[in-house]
């Protein structure tokens, strides 16, 4: 069964609101073995919801419509949908019923318009709404969109645009009748978080590996890291998650070092697992990444375990004053420098009375720059018992990223450091 996400907003279109709707949505449905083909966004013009709805009908047997549901002279969605359908809206008292005890449970005056939401296409079977007034529909329809016969009827379901409100009712409402549609194929997912490697290399070890063609293969990249989600189809979902491990499996041990997680898992959980498991204590000196890198790390629960502390050395006076770098030092080098770097990795370990002192300093820009030292020039290093290493790299980026840039770095370097000794 091809399955559809048809969402309607201005606001999606002008970059006013994110598409987050979408992205549920398609989860969902893959994991409920119908997943998703096509996504289409369109205005708050009814002339091109009902474009775009016989489009999707004319390919998908199920279709899913978000926005458009509310009181308002730019929710249109109702009337598109028997428009396109060829049926008319219909007054359901049931429902102008339910949303009379919404405004009354609330002790909030009930407007006219409101009731608006209570036209319906003829046929359709009104979807309760946990938390506001817009229902949503389940529409059958079995009238073809084209010549060519179909052999299964179409389905069209419509749910609010708030995120909250359609997320409530998709769950509650509509995935259990969507378990009992035909044509639903198995599906499992691993998405393989890997840090350090470039998205050209993963692509070349993949042509190696020459995984199942069928396995669908989406490469994710984002500062300084790359997640590959594999996907399998099968008959049943025990079959597809055998597929779909031995392919993970495969590709894991390829990519060695490199793979730090599984599916929404975080490089400081990574991070702080392997400290915690070989029992280092860290504290962090930051200057052009402001805290990010100590935020990071406090964001997994149980950091106190390993994390000591941390300090914003941005100036000078104080990478002096708390760490000893000495003003020798810096006067000859300058702040952006390896020495520096260094001293600095040296000073936080002793001031923390840590196992790992890390240490990161550059020029984020964007400005403060020159030939020498360019906006994006970043040095970190690293301090333990058996010394000091140093590293430098110059990002690409606007400030903020190259500051995110410079933490993933840093990260990834304390949690290949912090592995267990073989």
């Amino acid at each position: 069964m091809r399955a559809e996400l048809l969402t309607v907003g201005s606001e999606l279109l002008n970059g006013a609101t994110i598409n987050t709707n979408a992205a549920f949505l398609a989860r969902r449905l893959a994991e409920l073995g119908l997943p998703c083909a096509q996504q289409t966004a369109v205005p708050d013009r009814q002339e091109d919801v009902v474009t775009a709805l016989r489009e999707a009908l004319a390919r998908a047997e199920l279709l899913i419509i978000t926005g458009g549901l509310g009181p308002t002279f730019d929710d249109i969605t109702m009337a598109a949908i028997a428009q396109a359908l060829g049926r008319p809206l219909v007054y359901r008292a049931d429902v102008a019923a339910q949303i009379r005890r919404f405004y009354q449970r609330r002790h909030r005056t009930l407007r006219q318009a409101a009731l608006r939401q209570a036209y319906l296409p003829h046929g359709a079977r009104p979807l309760a709404n946990p938390l506001g007034t817009a229902p949503g529909v389940w529409v059958q329809d079995g009238r073809r969109q084209t010549a060519r016969p179909r052999s299964t009827p179409r389905y069209v379901v419509a749910l609010p645009g708030v995120p909250r409100e359609m997320r409530a009712m998709f769950d509650r409402r509509v995935a259990g009748r969507l378990r009992k549609l035909p044509g639903r194929t198995a599906s499992a997912s691993v998405t393989i978080r890997t840090v350090g490697l470039v998205e050209l290399h993963i692509q070349q070890l993949l042509r190696r590996l020459r995984l199942p063609s069928d396995l669908q293969l989406g490469l994710y990249p984002d500062l300084q890291a790359v997640d590959v989600r594999l996907t399998a189809t099968a008959p049943s979902a025990p079959a597809a998650l055998r597929r779909v491990e031995r392919a993970a499996r495969r590709l894991e041990r390829a990519l060695g070092s490199a793979v730090y997680g599984r599916q929404e898992r975080r490089l400081e959980e990574a991070v702080g697992e392997r400290l915690a498991r070989t029992r280092l204590t860290i504290a962090v000196a930051e200057s052009c990444t402001g805290g990010l890198i100590a935020a990071r790390l406090t964001d997994v629960p149980g950091s106190s375990r390993y994390l000591r502390g941390g300090l914003v050395t941005y100036h000078n006076d104080v990478k002096r004053a708390c760490l000893g770098v000495p003003a020798a030092l810096l006067a000859r080098h300058g702040a952006v420098s390896a020495p520096v770097a260094r001293a600095m990795a040296r000073g936080i370990r002793r001031f923390a009375d840590s196992d790992i002192g890390l240490a990161v300093t550059g020029i984020a820009g964007p400005g403060g720059g020159s030939a020498a030292k360019p906006v994006g020039l970043v040095f970190l290093a690293l301090a333990d018992r058996r010394g000091v290493q140093v590293r430098s790299t110059r990002f690409v980026g606007d400030r903020a990223g190259i500051r995110a840039q410079a933490a993933q770095m840093a990260l990834d370097w304390i949690r290949r450091l912090a592995a267990p000794r073989r």
